[in-house]
């Protein structure tokens, strides 16, 4: 009879082996699951906007880290919002705390967050204060530096980040809109544009798309304001106008068909306006297909930075096959464009 090729000790030790390595991915696995998990917080305070609030706790949380407040977008949830964008990935790295609130489908069937409602979009009241009431309880229970607080968003989201840092500025240190719309854009400017407003904030604010009505959807542009005009939205709502405003990042594609392009330069125009920076950017890079343009105060510091992608639609920019490591996840609203927002904008805020 021919010897057994694969002794008794041998076959011992390949099992010992393999199961030790079935263990030990066991394990990176539950980590990875605990790492990426968003935990609810059911009670934050005053929630007069009626949203919802998430955290993602780093494995690396500690006290004083930096608050990261991320708004998605129409039909998104915080869940849609968080791996996709690179966002926690990014969260883990640096480390920062991260917080996702999340409309209701009851209080707006898109799930787009209400910037154009009077009764949300004002300090003090509805969701505005819901989100800032969030980040008190971030800032109270996580031991949060209320120093370095940052909000960002896209569509939707990116016009009620554009509302947060209008209505408190001295509360946030940065901010990024993605795909975002200037702060009181759905206000009239003249005759037409009133009847545009009121039309559609009838009829197609419920359900429309994006809700990005009457600020330029789709091919129509109904943008065209004045540097002070729109500077004079943000001002006149603020709570205090602060010594310095705080740092923003504007993203725009070329080829979004739900938010004109030309909202880029609208935005441009108003915060330039808000912090009397020169409308004329002071530095212009081109980066694959993009083009990114900054502008600076009186003392020199980089104050706006903007983005615009050529044929790029309603979307995040993510980098999906990055090097040296991948940034974001393909999803819906959050595209491959070899470039990681997430990442520029966090070295832009200086959050690290």
């Amino acid at each position: 009879m021919p010897s057994n090729p694969f002794p008794a000790g041998v076959v011992a030790n390949w099992i010992r082996r393999h199961a030790q390595l079935a263990a030990i991915a066991f394990v990176v696995l539950l980590n990875t699951q605990s790492v990426t998990a968003l935990e609810q917080v059911s009670s934050f305070g005053k929630n007069p906007g009626n949203l919802l609030m998430y955290l993602h706790r780093p494995s690396g949380l500690k006290e004083g880290l930096p608050l990261v407040v991320a708004l998605h977008g129409c039909a998104q949830t915080p869940a849609d919002f968080d791996d996709e964008t690179g966002l926690v990935a990014l969260a883990e790295e640096f480390p920062f705390l991260l917080l996702l609130p999340e409309q209701r489908a009851e209080n707006m069937s898109r799930r787009c967050f209400r910037w154009y409602d009077t009764n949300d979009n004002r300090p003090g009241i509805g969701e505005s204060a819901s989100i800032l009431e969030m980040v008190d309880a971030a800032i109270e229970a996580e031991g949060v530096d209320p120093n370095r607080v940052f909000v960002m968003g896209h569509s939707a989201g990116g016009a009620m980040a554009a509302v947060m840092l209008a209505n408190y500025p001295n509360r946030f240190a940065g901010g990024a809109i993605f795909a975002g719309l200037p702060v009181g854009c759905n206000r009239p400017a003249g005759a037409f544009d009133l009847f545009w407003s009121s039309l559609q904030v009838k009829f197609i604010a419920p359900d429309g798309a994006d809700a990005s009505y009457a600020c330029g959807i789709g091919g129509f542009d109904l943008t065209d304001r004045d540097g002070d005009e729109w500077a004079g939205y943000v001002t006149e709502g603020t709570d205090a106008v602060p010594e310095n405003w705080p740092l923003l990042s504007l993203w725009q594609g070329t080829a979004d068909a739900i938010v004109h392009p030309n909202n880029l330069r609208e935005l441009t125009e108003q915060w330039t306006a808000v912090q009397e920076i020169d409308l004329v950017a002071d530095e212009r890079e081109v980066i694959g297909s993009a083009i990114c343009e900054v502008y600076r105060d009186n003392a020199g510091m980089a104050r706006i930075e903007t983005w615009s992608l050529d044929g790029f639609g309603h979307a995040v920019p993510i980098d999906a096959d990055g090097n040296p490591e991948v940034c974001g996840l393909e999803a819906e609203y959050v595209v491959n464009a070899n470039l990681c927002a997430i990442r520029r904008v966090a070295d832009f805020w200086q959050l690290r």
